[in-house]
Formats: C-alpha cells, structure tokens, sequence
C-alpha cells in the first residue's frame, strides 16, 4: 500500500501530461501537430521553466512564457484555450 504522503510528493508535471496525450493520440491512430494549454497548465509549466534553470528561464523572465516556450516537446503549443489537450 502506497502511503498518502508519497502520493502527495509526487506531483504530476505539465511534460508528463503532455507525454501521455501525445502517446494516447497516437495510439489512436493521429500524428499529434500542437498541444493546447489552459492558463494554469501555462503558470504550471511557467513554475517547471523557471525551477530547472537555464536559458529557458531567462528568456521567460524577460519575455513571458509565449516566446520562451513555443514548442515543446515537437509540438506547436496554444495557449489561454478552454481545455488541455492535443490535436
């Protein structure tokens, strides 16, 4: 039995969320061309930037999440949409 203070601890990141819609739309059958973001996961992926340091994290600090960050992972992102998700 896992005890809820490891659950806790472990906390699920924008990247792994992404990772496993882009592997779930391509089980389906598609080849994912852009990941849509709301504005929390944005904040959110805002917070993972600037905690693993970087380039990445200077050019955030200086210009915003939109320009530091416009592809991830292969993908166009799209952000402020209503739902996460991938398309």
């Amino acid at each position: 039995m896992i005890k809820p203070s490891r659950i806790l601890a472990e906390k699920v990141t924008v990247t792994s969320r992404i990772n496993v819609a882009i592997a779930a739309f391509r089980k389906a059958g598609g080849e994912p061309q852009s990941v849509h973001l709301t504005k929390s996961d944005a904040a959110q992926l805002a917070y993972e930037v600037m905690a693993d340091g970087g380039p990445a994290a200077q050019v955030l600090m200086q210009h915003g999440i939109h320009k530091a960050v416009p592809t991830i992972l292969g993908l166009k992102v799209v952000y402020r949409s209503p739902s996460f998700g991938v398309q």
